[in-house]
This record gives C-alpha cells, structure tokens and sequence, in this order.
C-alpha cells in the first residue's frame, strides 16, 4: 500500500525550493542544496516542514532545502526517476521491507546505524523505535510512522440509524451488507484505480483464508498464486461484489474520490488505511467514523486477529556526501514542538516527546491495535517485490470487478509471476 493518498490537488512533481531540482548544479550551488523527496504532505503538515527548512537554512550558512513532493506516480516511477536523475535526492520516503532492502541493493540507501546515534537524532525516538527499519541487520530508515494499512471504516450514524451493529465475522459483515442494500444505500465503497487499496484490503483476506505462511511463500515466489487456497480467499472477497455489496464502480475511482463518497455518507463502510483519520479531519471534520478491525472468516487457516501494517520513513541516500545535514534537518524536523503539529494534523510520529501527548481516539484507537497485534501482515505491494504484488493485485481487480472468476484471474497471475527473471 501506498501512503501517498491526499484530498488535495497537487501537481505531479512540485518542488518547493530557490529553484528547479533538474535546474540546480554543484557549481551553481556549491552542492549547498539538501533535496528531499517525499509522498505528498497535505496542507497541514507542509507548513510544518517549510519550518524547519527555514530554521535549518537559518542555522546553516549558504545552504537551502529542496522538497521534491509526488502524490501517485511517487512509488512506481516517481522515485525511480529522481534516484536515477541529475540530482538525486539525499533522503528520500520509503517503505520498509522489501522496498527498502531493494533500495539497498542498489546503492541508494545508506547504513545510518552509528550515524544516527552519534548524530543525537537517536535520542529523540521511543524504545523500540526503530523495530523494522534495518535491512540486513543495518539500519537503513530514518523512522516516520507504523500505519495499519486496512480495517474497515463505518459510518456511525448510518449503523445507528439502521440498528446495524459492527460485524464482528464475515457471515455478520454479510448480513449487514443485505440489510443496507435492502435500504438502498450502498454497503462498501472502495476506490481501486491504482489496485493497492483492492491489493491490500483482499490480500489480508486472502491471508486469513489461506494462512500467513502461505500467502508470505507464495508472494516470495515458492508457492504458485492459483493454490485452492488463494482461490477460496478471493472467493471470499469477490462475493461481496457479487452480491452487490461493493459499489460497481470499484475499478474506475481512486483511493480519494472513494473516501469523499464515504464522508458524503454514500456508503455504511470503507477498507482503507489508518490514514484517512487525518484525511477525514481535514476534509470531513463533522464526519462520525469508527472502525473495526477485518471481521474472522470461518474456516481460515490464518490468525483471525491478524493486522496489515506498513513502516514508513526517510531512507538516506548512500550516494549522498550530506548525511550529517540530514540528521541535522530531521533533528530540527522531530524536535517536540514540531512533532506535536505533526500529530496534530493525524500523523504520529515514534517520538518521546509524543509520549505523553493527548491523541484523538481513532489515533488510540489505531495504536492500540498496533500495540496489541501478535501476527502483523505486509501489504503485497510493500512487503514483497513489486512484480510478483502487481500480478496478485491485478488479479484482485478482475475478480472484484466480474471481469474475470478467482480461478481465471489468479490463472493469469500465476503465468505472469513464472515468466519473472
């Protein structure tokens, strides 16, 4: 899953810097340019950031911040592009796992293990912290935040109105998906242009359904992704909309277009990401939502309490002959007062200063269940290589969309994970 989903307009590349990132040569600038390359902020927290860069341009003689900000094309040919390009980013987002250990493949992450302490950046993080950010052993991450990547959002007035009472099992998610269609309102609203919401929400499903270790094989490439397990989970999944519980226009709307039907109050439920809290408080602040973990499947060889979560943060470019100013930046960028904005605006840091701090209650909420998770599930496309989450995620998108049965759609996913080098 990719966390780069904002209800705000913005260009594909916007860079807010004293001049183009393609346009600023060393001789230029005497290499004084600290480029960072992110998903998109949002106008809450952007505000946060020109802070620092203009406490960090003020504490260092000559030097300027570049933010290179993306919304969609930032993970598939975005950042690929700008690490490739003239002038690279030195810190970069990214998310942990197999992303991250594909980064360092390259060259383009550095081993920040003993920099980040002597830097005193370390300090500033909670025990803990840094859980999952290594690659090989190494710490590659400059940590951001853990997100639950899929439980399913509900419209309270809607479930109060109608008597309907969170599902806690998918016979009762069933159930309460007929008795909405039998009002006419439309159960579950999701937006799948892109595939990972459909990829994330029905690969959790399928992880229910066929267990963890299979569905972590099986995306590792040593199981095949037609088993009858995988096909009975995505048979779970495809007969929501096969009984007319998912709006048909799945597969033609994005990710943000599906979350302004849900706070229209268009749809009782929304499989999205812990994200939408600060989305829905920028956008919807009146909005009621709660939310429930995805409800046990009868029959599943997975933990039916299982989470999907993803580990975000800032990788620092190996290329970079300016690491120390990195850990300057973010020093500047994590300190207390901007941390607490930052959490204002929905995102939670991993930070001390935060410890103590009052979160709203969907934000303890989705803490609470991260803290109690004892079988957390990668999102395929974060989790495992990108090829082989594209095929399954493809798949998802035919099945759920009556173009293709599970068993023809993961048919057709299966050939094109064989013919991957």
């Amino acid at each position: 899953m990719f966390k780069s989903k904002k209800l705000i307009a913005i260009a594909a590349i916007a860079v807010l810097s004293l001049g183009f990132i393609t346009g600023c040569s060393k001789s230029a600038s005497a290499d004084k340019v600290l480029r960072i390359a992110t998903t998109s902020l949002g106008d809450k927290e952007l505000p946060v950031w020109e802070g620092a860069k203009a406490e960090f341009e003020a504490s260092h003689d000559g030097w300027t911040v570049e933010f290179t900000q993306q919304d969609e094309i930032y993970p598939t040919v975005g950042l690929p592009l700008l690490l490739n390009g003239k002038n690279s980013p030195d810190v970069y987002f990214e998310w942990a796992g197999a992303r991250l250990n594909e980064r360092v493949a390259e060259g383009n992450a550095a081993d920040i293990t003993d920099l980040i302490e002597s830097s005193g950046l370390k300090a500033l993080f909670n025990d803990g912290a840094f859980a999952g950010y290594d690659s090989g052993g190494k710490l590659s991450m400059i940590p951001r935040t853990r997100d639950v990547t899929n439980v399913l959002w509900y419209n309270v007035d809607l479930f109060t109105k109608y008597g309907v009472t969170p599902p806690k099992t998918w016979d009762e998610l069933n159930a309460a998906c007929a008795k909405f269609k039998a009002a006419k309102i439309n159960c579950i609203v999701e937006g799948n242009k892109d595939l990972w919401t459909v990829g994330n929400w029905g690969g959790h499903v399928i992880s229910r359904v066929a267990g963890e270790a299979l569905y972590a094989e099986t995306l590792q490439k040593t199981k095949p992704m037609n088993s009858p397990e995988f096909v009975k989970g995505l048979t779970v999944l495809s007969d929501l909309a096969k009984n007319g519980y998912v709006n048909e226009s799945v597969n033609s709307i994005a990710d943000s277009d599906a979350a302004i039907q849900f706070f229209q109050g268009k749809a009782a439920m929304h499989p999205i990401g812990s994200w939408l809290i600060g989305i829905q408080q920028s956008e919807a602040p009146k909005f009621k939502m709660d939310f429930i973990n995805l409800p046990s499947i009868a029959g599943g060889a997975g933990d039916q309490n299982s989470i999907m979560a993803v580990y975000t943060g800032y990788v620092v470019n190996e290329k970079s002959s300016k690491k120390n100013e990195v850990m300057d930046f973010f020093k500047i960028l994590y300190n207390a007062e901007n941390a607490k904005k930052i959490t204002d605006t929905g995102t939670v840091l991993l930070l001390k200063s935060l410890a103590s701090g009052t979160l709203d209650p969907l934000t303890s909420k989705i803490n609470a269940l991260l803290d109690g998770a004892t079988v957390v599930v990668a999102p395929p496309d974060t989790g495992f290589a990108l090829p082989v989450a594209d095929a399954l995620n493809a798949a998802q998108a035919e099945a759920i969309g009556g173009k293709s049965t599970p068993q023809a759609a993961l048919d057709a996913a299966q050939a094109k994970v064989a013919a991957l080098k």
